[in-house]
């Protein structure tokens, strides 16, 4: 009874949630049976309401990728959030592109709720998802609808329903298959931040799906501007030794930033990581 007076973001999930979340971190057999059986397909909402281990919540489907993730292990490529917090705060600017359902926005904005947080993201089955997690944890992302690219325009969107929906790109990768595709507009970073859509940032994290360069052509002058100082990129996992894909390394070594791997930080390990670019001194720098 306590904890139906608490808000919407305080409540902890339903016992049904909680049980089959304890499941499934467990591998115990009969999970779908039990998922089946608890969230039956008519009832209004079948995604299971998961907390974070950062205590933001969202409404997860265990058969994607990421969301697995986060129903195993509390989170997903926990090293992105915590490499960003140093440059988030009273007053800082966080854009997320690439903003998927919302993990990384929404938790950013609930773990600093003084940062203005500010999401893109296409697709509109994840936005309509990232909206959704907004509410569920009482905070505002500023979202836009678009992608960024180095051009305005309207693009093919390559979209997954499912598996892993956070694939979804303005370019489709060799070998990969998409559900569908359909066409998205897009503008570039410079123009949003000219236009005043959306304030210039102090950090960014980019997971564009092998788009990062073009996105960041797309910032012109304000990607070497002195405020933008963290900025977080998916690329392989040679990237600071072979330097490719040259145009993303030469982007941002000539905009002032030095490059450092992050060290996952849950078994999310694959032939992509994630980079730190920043433009601070000190230790995290490397060339």
């Amino acid at each position: 009874m306590r904890d139906r007076l608490l808000p919407p973001s305080r409540q902890r999930p339903n016992w049904r949630d909680r049980l089959i979340t304890y499941f499934r971190r467990r591998n115990w057999r009969g999970f779908v049976r039990l998922y089946d059986w608890l969230k039956p397909p008519h009832m209004v909402r079948r995604s299971l309401r998961v907390t974070s281990r950062y205590g933001s919540q969202f409404w997860l489907t265990p058969w994607d990728s990421v969301d697995h993730h986060v129903i195993m292990e509390g989170f997903y490529e926990s090293e992105v959030l915590e490499a960003l917090r140093p440059q988030l705060g009273p007053g800082k600017v966080l854009w997320v592109i690439g903003a998927n359902f919302g993990l990384h926005a929404v938790t950013a904005k609930w773990l600093h709720p003084e940062t203005q947080v500010v999401a893109f993201e296409p697709s509109p089955a994840m936005a309509t998802r990232l909206i959704e997690n907004c509410e569920l944890n009482a905070v505002n992302v500023d979202l836009h609808t678009y992608a960024l690219s180095d051009r305005a325009g309207g693009f093919p969107f390559f979209a997954n329903n499912s598996g892993n929906p956070g694939m979804s790109t303005l370019h489709p990768q060799q070998g990969n298959l998409y559900d569908n595709h359909f066409t998205v507009a897009a503008m570039t970073a410079a123009a949003v931040i000219n236009d005043r859509l959306a304030p210039p940032p102090h950090a960014v994290l980019l997971d564009a799906e092998g788009a990062e360069a073009m996105v960041l052509q797309g910032f012109e002058a304000h990607l070497a501007s002195p405020d933008l100082q963290r900025l977080v990129v998916e690329a392989p996992n040679e990237f600071l030794t072979t330097q490719q894909p040259a145009q993303l390394y030469l982007l941002l070594a000539r905009n002032g930033f030095t490059l450092t791997k992050l060290t996952r930080h849950e078994n999310t390990g694959h032939t992509l990581s994630n980079f730190l670019a920043t433009k601070e001194p000190g230790p995290m720098a490397c060339t």
